[in-house]
């Protein structure tokens, strides 16, 4: 892990691309944890918050097949650096949201630059990993990681501290955009190639597994972020505060995984660690849903977090070198197939938990992390037997 972290952070356009990824969850984190305020502040229900926090995710999805446009015509390097410089400007309207829709407008802005910055910071952390020949995109994203849990701690803090959101979240893009324009020649410098790409990014056949793949992996993702405290203080009898303890454990197992994960990913077959990986995975759930008890689901999540850690970075960066397309393009084209799943995953398990059981909606989850280590194989072997594009990477990076 140090050996990664030194790689990234004594390399100026690797550390600018981490730091973009920690800023983006930093928001995203900040915003979950006071989330309780905004509900008694507008007086919502339950379902209410539901529906509105919906926005979100479907501002994300509607502008990351756009993003796969937009990245290729101007670089990822400057669509980061611009996205990265006013991501958070939509929260700043958060005290003048006085109704579910107000809201509701808010959190679909924020998701549409949340969607703008995650299909850039990737293509052009891709670009930086080519241009340096050495692998940081799992680094990249154990910095997301941190940069949610940081982010979490701050929201809180802001919350305990009875902080307005303007202030907030002010201080927030003010310190964001700061780091931004610190490292705005590390961000936009080096060879850009811009080419032309679909207007819509839509997974081609070349990609239709990447995209399979990670629509499992985001769905059940999802299903850990808005169901372990459930499954484990209905469904296991926790008390309140260790119900909490289960997406804990899995956030920091993804986190310590990843800044793990370059280093595994050089010295090992990539399809070999994420086969390894997605079946442990499969084994923990599956184990922790037969125990039955609280302690076993913790480590049950905190397995999954180890198992799942790598898969991410791994599908973009296959994504990414997809031969004939554009970095941007074939990102988006699979993102949005994952956030399809991540959008999808949390009500379709919870009508299997309705329907059965909740045991039985996280043995669901466990299947899918079983058919991504069968599936990796083949999928992922496919791509690394692809012929290699002759042309430069797009956005390579300055070194």
């Amino acid at each position: 892990m140090i050996r990664s972290l030194r790689l990234v952070w004594t390399h100026r356009p690797s550390r600018a691309v981490a730091l973009t990824f920690s800023l983006v969850s930093l928001f995203i984190g900040s915003w979950f944890a006071r989330i309780p305020e905004v509900q008694a502040a507008l007086g919502l229900s339950e379902a209410a918050l539901g529906l509105v926090l919906l926005g979100m995710p479907l501002g994300t999805l509607a502008v990351m097949p756009l993003t796969g446009w937009l990245v290729p015509r101007w670089g990822a390097g400057p669509v980061t650096f611009a996205a990265g410089l006013v991501q958070g400007v939509p929260f700043l309207f958060l005290p003048l949201a006085t109704s579910a829709l107000s809201l509701a407008g808010v959190l679909v802005a924020a998701g549409a630059f949340n969607g703008t910055l995650n299909v850039a910071m990737n293509a052009r952390a891709n670009a930086v990993e080519e241009g340096r020949d050495v692998s940081i995109l799992s680094t990249c994203h154990g910095f997301f990681s941190v940069g949610g849990m940081v982010g979490a701690g701050v929201g809180s803090g802001a919350a305990a501290l009875s902080l307005p959101f303007g202030w907030h979240f002010a201080l927030l893009v003010a310190g964001a955009a700061a780091v931004v324009l610190l490292h705005r020649g590390a961000l936009v410098g080096g060879p850009t190639r811009r080419q032309p790409g679909p207007v819509v990014a839509v997974p081609p056949p070349a990609l239709a597994g990447l995209a399979a793949l990670l629509f499992c992996v985001l769905l059940a993702e999802g299903a850990v972020s808005n169901w372990s405290a459930v499954y484990l203080r209905t469904g296991l009898g926790a008390s309140a505060g260790i119900a909490g303890l289960g997406y804990a454990a899995f956030s920091g197992a993804m986190a310590l995984g990843r800044l793990h994960g370059d280093r595994l990913l050089d010295r090992f077959a990539t399809r070999r660690v994420v086969q390894t990986g997605a079946a442990g995975a499969a084994l923990g759930l599956g184990g922790g849903v037969l125990l039955a008890h609280p302690a076993a689901g913790i480590a049950a999540f905190f397995v999954q977090g180890l198992g799942f850690a790598v898969l991410v970075p791994v599908l973009f960066r296959a994504a990414a070198r997809t031969p004939g397309l554009a970095p941007g393009t074939s990102i988006a084209a699979v993102a949005s197939a994952g956030y399809v799943g991540l959008f999808t995953g949390p009500p379709l398990l919870g009508f299997v938990a309705d329907t059965l059981s909740l045991s039985w909606a996280m043995a669901v989850v466990a299947a899918l992390a079983g058919l991504v280590a069968l599936g990796a194989g083949p999928v992922l072997g496919r791509a690394a037997a692809s012929p290699s594009d002759p042309s430069p990477p797009t956005d390579a990076a300055a070194t």
